[in-house]
């Protein structure tokens, strides 16, 4: 009996409406010339013959981008699906450069018959799209290698080519990001100041992983080899592949590095704070490199505005100078950031000046308030008290002296010079003395400055201010408000909330995409993990835009916190989403 294809009704319709939202996006970038560019400079040479593409790269981004929007699953078989279905209109069709119903009928391209044909057609549109930024395109992923096959495979790669390819891969899924950001009207993106946040998020891969524990050479990889395992032990600390964590939990996967854009003011309608950058990678591999390259074209963008940088401590407090602190620095960024246990209290000098987490302080700060948070995290001291040090410390710290934190150095004012004074300081002038004094200002003991005039350095000595390079104390140096006041925690709170969220949206179904379920992104191997996650994210950023457009339409201004509806009103677009994902969680 022969056996005949059905194909299953979609839920959604594809339009020239959706058509167009999604070509929109890509015209936005300059993807299709600089993938035609680099096949160019591969040999590519379309006058040599072949077999002509049906199905050209500005197509199938297309077909990827309205899937990912309306929450389906982002299979080729949906694609076929949308192509077969009858409320498919002509001018969509027209719009994406596919063949007209009545001609894909008289050339036997019908796509209520042909499915296999148009199936395998998107298949190679894909691939041809994904093999030119792989950086690991000699790698199969229909069979499983063994750990020998791989490495041999891994060692004939050029570095050079590999990086190369990375970088391309980087560039075109960041312009898809920033593309749908300019979805939100212009005067909506001038709130933006700068802010960003960034954290590294687990994107699973396929459930079967490379041995944890052992490095034999006939031992079987994963399908996705270039992946790695993720381990979160007890106390929510991340470590790499090769860290023997049993009590851990393990997962196969990929890292993704989440770059969004923070809205101090987010106004009555509550303004999203949206994803603008991204990077890839295997988890806990490379964190700091892959931010900066997550927020490259912001920062080398020189009308963008320069604002603060919140990362958690992978970033802030273990990252190489070089490879995030020095970049962002000179690019006039305002770094906040969290300190590991042994980066705490004093933690180096210059001119007599402590360094005490992340703040220059006056050479005659108590001991007991350079040790603060090292006394209260050994439960020597309560919190209240630890608050109330944390504030004493505000009285010696050095006020920085005109433009704020940008080029190669700082000015600083000692704190008992100068109108905005906070000390009573005995070798300052008489003046300055009885002036401090008037305001009932902290005073200084005179055993703490009885060191020579010699040996107490420029701070002590200078009548108006010093400079200091940014390259001391660099790595503990922090820019924005003193560690731990309540200005630090609503800087450094906030951020992170907002990265934490994203990185949730995105992972979610209600983000869209949902593509924390692996299921629903089936293509293995890095590129594919890499533009999947691109695509929750343009999706995510268009939910989330589409929703607070229509609280604007709709003059629905948010309640305050503590009062807001705990189910918000759902995206019309995902009513009909699959329900084939993670369990959702209703956003904030």
């Amino acid at each position: 009996m022969a056996r005949i294809s059905v194909t299953p009704t979609p839920l959604l319709r594809l339009d020239g409406a959706s058509v167009s939202w999604a070509l929109n996006i890509i015209d936005r970038t300059d993807i299709c010339e600089s993938l035609d560019t680099w096949r160019r400079e591969e040999g590519y040479d379309p006058q040599k013959g072949g077999r002509p593409k049906t199905v050209s790269d500005r197509a199938i981004l297309a077909l990827y981008l309205i899937l990912a929007r309306s929450g389906q699953p982002m299979h080729l078989t949906t694609m076929v699906a949308l192509l077969a279905s009858k409320d498919t209109t002509e001018k969509a069709l027209e719009l994406l450069e596919l063949p007209s119903r009545d001609k894909a009928r008289r050339v036997g391209d019908n796509y209520f018959v042909q499915h296999g044909l148009w199936y395998h057609r998107l298949w190679r549109a894909l691939h041809r799209f994904l093999e030119l930024v792989d950086p690991f395109d000699n790698i199969p992923h229909h069979v499983r290698l063994t750990r020998a096959e791989f490495n041999r495979l891994m060692d004939e790669q050029d570095p050079e080519r590999r990086e190369e390819k990375w970088q391309r891969a980087t560039y075109v899924f960041n312009q898809l990001v920033m593309a749908s950001t300019k979805d939100m009207p212009e005067e909506y993106r001038n709130n933006w100041q700068g802010d960003l946040t960034l954290d590294g998020t687990l994107i699973p891969g396929v459930r079967r992983g490379n041995n944890r524990w052992t490095n034999r050479p006939d031992d079987l990889m994963s399908s996705e080899p270039e992946a790695g395992w993720y381990s979160r032990d007890e106390r929510q600390e991340t470590h790499g592949e090769n860290k023997r964590t049993r009590n851990a939990k393990h997962v196969w996967g990929w890292e993704a590095t989440l770059v969004a854009g923070v809205i101090r003011e987010q106004g009555p309608y509550a303004q999203p704070h949206l994803i603008m950058g991204m990077a890839f990678d295997r988890p806990s591999h490379n964190p700091a490199i892959r931010g900066l390259q997550a927020m490259r074209h912001l920062t080398d963008d020189p009308s963008t505005p320069k604002g603060v940088v919140v990362g958690d401590r992978a970033y802030f407090a273990v990252a190489k100078t070089k490879d995030f602190h020095e970049p962002l620095r000179k690019k006039g960024y305002t770094l906040v950031g969290d300190y590991k246990s042994n980066q705490l209290g004093q933690r180096g000098s210059f001119e007599t000046m402590s360094l005490v987490e992340g703040h220059w302080y006056c050479p005659a700060m108590p001991k007991s308030l350079i040790e603060a948070t090292e006394q209260f995290r050994a439960g020597l001291i309560d919190e209240d008290t630890y608050k109330a040090r944390i504030n004493e410390r505000r009285a010696y710290a050095m006020r920085r002296k005109g433009a704020d934190d940008t080029g190669e150095s700082q000015m600083f004012i000692c704190p008992g010079r100068g109108k905005g004074k906070t000390l009573v300081c005995p070798l300052v002038q008489k003046a300055e003395r009885q002036d401090a004094r008037a305001k009932g200002l902290p005073i200084i003991p005179t055993p703490s400055l009885e060191a020579p005039r010699s040996q107490m350095g420029k701070c002590c000595t200078n009548k108006s201010s010093l400079t200091i390079p940014h390259t001391e104390g660099i790595r503990y140096r922090q820019t924005g408000p003193a560690y731990k006041t309540p200005e630090w925690q609503k800087i450094y709170g906030t951020w992170r909330n907002v990265i934490e969220t994203r990185n949730d949206y995105v992972k979610n179904n209600r983000g869209g995409a949902a593509i924390g379920d692996h299921t629903r992104r089936p293509v293995r191997g890095f590129a594919a993990a890499f533009f999947y996650t691109a695509l929750g994210v343009v999706a995510a950023n268009v939910s989330m835009i589409r929703r607070f457009l229509g609280r604007v339409d709709r003059d629905e201004k948010t309640p305050p916190p503590g009062t807001r509806d705990p189910h918000p009103p759902r995206d019309p677009a995902r009513e009909k989403a699959s329900p084939n994902a993670p369990p959702a969680r209703e956003a904030a």
